[in-house]
């Protein structure tokens, strides 16, 4: 399982890297065409608001891998290490449910945008708005992954007693 997460990892990093290229050079040729040709190409606008989009949601994928997401460590701080396992694993359970509740709306609402076309790129909207789902499918995936490896770290505690809580993990970096 730890070969899948780790190529699933550099797939996002990879996917992010060239999307935000992408992007950079999308708005280097925006730059260039309007302060040394005097010329607005208006495509660049709307293409680089896009991939700025998805690089967002691939990103947050990415925190919910490496659990760098927003976290209160009152309630873990003061735990045992067995509790905090299980409240990783219901955190993470929490991510799950409501990753797959956007998957679903998003979906929905994408196949509604399908008939708007984007103002300067002749795109369906839908293709914008499948960023949610397609992002949120990856936080679940993310989360479920972390679900996974916080139960067989809470199985080895009862065997090894020494391994930190997956919440205090951030304060070891």
């Amino acid at each position: 399982m730890k070969n899948f997460i780790q190529k699933m990892e550099l797939c996002e990093k990879y996917l992010s890297v060239s999307l935000f290229i992408a992007m950079l050079l999308v708005l280097t040729v925006q730059i260039v065409s309007r302060y040394f040709f005097s010329f607005a190409i208006p495509w660049t606008e709307e293409l680089s608001r896009w991939l700025y989009i998805y690089i967002v949601f691939v990103g947050a994928s990415e925190a919910v891998s490496r659990r760098d997401h927003i976290a209160i460590d009152i309630v873990p701080n003061r735990l045992s290490k067995k509790a905090n396992y299980l409240l990783d694993i219901a955190i993470h359970l929490v991510f799950t449910a409501t990753a797959a509740v956007i998957v679903y709306r998003g979906y929905l609402f994408a196949l509604r945008m399908d008939r708007l076309g984007s103002i300067t790129m002749d795109v369906q909207m839908s293709w914008l708005y499948m960023a949610v789902p397609i992002g949120f499918t990856m936080i679940g995936i993310k989360s479920l992954l972390n679900v996974c490896t916080s139960t067989s770290e809470l199985m080895a505690l009862t065997k090894n007693k020494d391994s930190l809580p997956p919440l205090m993990k951030t304060a070891e970096k």
